[in-house]
């Protein structure tokens, strides 16, 4: 009996874990206004574990908090070079997580690239404010998973993202 008490008591406190991450999730990314400074951000989440230049633009941070892979990367960080002003967040995740939480339906649509007429690959998008905008890669549906989920600045999306920048400037078509 005492063992069977155990081992409800682990599956009591396991059994969250294993879907927690879409609420841990969605509320980690929409602490992101986008206003923080690189100061800010530093003290929150330590120094990066590394540090590119790989665009003319953007300086990219890398952190890994909780990865698997010593040579994945959890949250890259994209700051504009021009101003030093924090252009988007990206979380990785190792396990694919359900991030339903932060795209509810009414406030969700699903863009497709490179275009709706030819659908290869599916975003999930629902537009924060003015220039924010919540992004979860290879999404097209409610309950779906994704490894990756974007917070970037709207104005960003025209050199990182110019598909769907284009798509979020033109009225969706009505689909059935």
């Amino acid at each position: 009996m005492r063992g069977l008490l155990l081992a409800a008591g682990v599956w009591l406190i396991a059994a969250p874990l294993l879907r927690a991450e879409t609420p841990l999730a969605a509320a980690e990314l929409l602490r992101y206004t986008l206003d923080e400074t690189p100061a800010q951000l530093s003290r929150r989440l330590g120094p990066p574990v590394q540090i590119a230049e790989s665009d003319p633009r953007f300086v990219t941070w890398f952190y890994q908090t909780d990865v698997v892979d010593a040579h994945e990367h959890s949250h890259l960080l994209l700051f504009r070079k021009e101003d030093g002003k924090l252009a988007g967040v990206t979380r990785n995740f190792h396990i694919p997580v359900n991030v339903d939480a932060l795209f509810p339906e009414a406030k969700t649509r699903t863009h497709y690239w490179p275009s709706d007429a030819d659908r290869q690959w599916s975003v999930r998008v629902r537009v924060l404010g003015d220039d924010r905008v919540a992004v979860a890669m290879g999404v097209k549906a409610p309950g779906q998973t994704t490894n990756q989920v974007i917070i970037a600045r709207r104005t960003a999306l025209r050199t990182l993202l110019p598909w769907l920048d284009a798509q979020l400037a033109t009225p969706l078509p009505n689909r059935d």
